[in-house]
């Protein structure tokens, strides 16, 4: 294939409305924390101090939420392997194991020849609030290419 770098063929992340919605909910608590200090440094007291410490752990939490579930999930396909980051995990699936490639409502999902099917989130319906069918189109080409031994479509 003419447009393989290093060794990749494609990268597809959650949808930017999804990644959209992952910085919002790692940025939004994060200001609060922020003006919670700032008045902590403006109002000095040990309540104060408290409170925005409480604030800084919830965004902490939060961000730690939204790189986890959003801004780090993604589907990659390289020459030899398929990755597929997934809020659960990540999972390595050789070329040479997979069948078929389907659209689920958790993403695509990748058969494999001894019967197992591996879904990356990436592509997942609720991962941007929005149907992939479009996205799915693009890693349904580019996996049938890499499927018949990297011949173009």
């Amino acid at each position: 294939m003419d447009d393989v770098r290093d060794d990749v063929i494609g990268v597809w992340r959650v949808s930017r409305s999804g990644r959209l919605m992952g910085y919002l909910l790692a940025v939004g608590p994060a200001c609060v924390a922020l003006s919670t200090w700032w008045g902590a440094l403006s109002h000095p007291g040990a309540e104060s101090a408290g409170s925005a410490g409480i604030a800084t752990a919830v965004a902490l939490g939060f961000a730690l939420f939204s790189w986890w579930g959003l801004l780090r999930v993604r589907l990659e396909f390289t020459t030899d392997v398929i990755v597929m980051v997934n809020p659960w995990g990540t999972q390595r699936l050789p070329w040479s194991r997979v069948s078929a490639v389907s659209l689920g409502n958790w993403g695509a999902r990748f058969h494999t020849t001894d019967g197992f099917t591996y879904t990356a989130y990436a592509l997942s319906d609720l991962a941007g609030g929005t149907r992939q069918d479009d996205r799915f189109a693009e890693v349904k080409r580019a996996s049938d290419a890499q499927l018949r031994g990297g011949q173009p479509l």
